[in-house]
């Protein structure tokens, strides 16, 4: 398996394209939480009772949040599985990229299951709502920064380890002077 840095540019780009794309959609749906959210509860800052008010007010029926659960997991399956097959081929250890590339697929589905604890057994669970969904999120960001490291930064890095490498070597062997042959050796 090719690791992130050592792909040719083309899958780079294309990594990259997806990452943010993905990165874009998920800034499109925090957008859209600020802006729906806001006020629900009384105030322009969001809190606890805005997100509650979303799964218990008025007009949120059973139908539509199942409805609304559906398309989130099949859409987030979808971010889950582009985003996490691109960051296991980061140079992140075996149990990191685990961790991480997993962490997502967690927390969701607790994410979507406390939208119906909120609703139909007690307000508190809009706190299981909140960290569920800010965990999958900064897992998502985490894997995103992560990746873009290690297509674009760590190459760059690798080269002038490299270059310092050779540089190391030529200066120990000494001068290299060709032999009768015309193959150069140290001196």
């Amino acid at each position: 398996m090719k690791r992130l840095p050592d792909l040719p540019i083309e899958l780079k780009a294309l990594a990259s394209a997806a990452l943010i794309y993905v990165g874009f959609s998920v800034l499109m749906g925090f957008t859209y939480i600020v802006t729906s959210h806001r006020g629900l509860g009384g105030s322009y800052r969001i809190g606890p009772s805005d997100i509650a008010a979303l799964y218990t007010g008025p007009g949120v029926s059973t139908v539509t949040l199942i409805s609304i659960a559906h398309v989130h997991l099949l859409g987030l399956f979808a971010i889950f599985s582009i985003v996490g097959y691109i960051f296991v081929h980061s140079t992140l250890s075996t149990g990191w990229k685990v961790f991480w590339s997993m962490l997502p697929f967690v927390a969701f589905p607790i994410d979507v299951t406390s939208w119906f604890l909120t609703k139909f057994v007690a307000y508190d669970f809009v706190y299981l709502v909140i960290a569920a969904g800010a965990t999958f999120i900064l897992s998502l960001a985490a894997m995103i920064f992560m990746s873009f490291f290690d297509l674009w930064i760590a190459p760059i890095g690798v080269r002038a380890k490299q270059a310092s490498r050779e540089a190391l070597k030529t200066s120990e062997a000494g001068p290299r002077v060709p032999n009768a042959e015309g193959e150069a050796r140290s001196a």
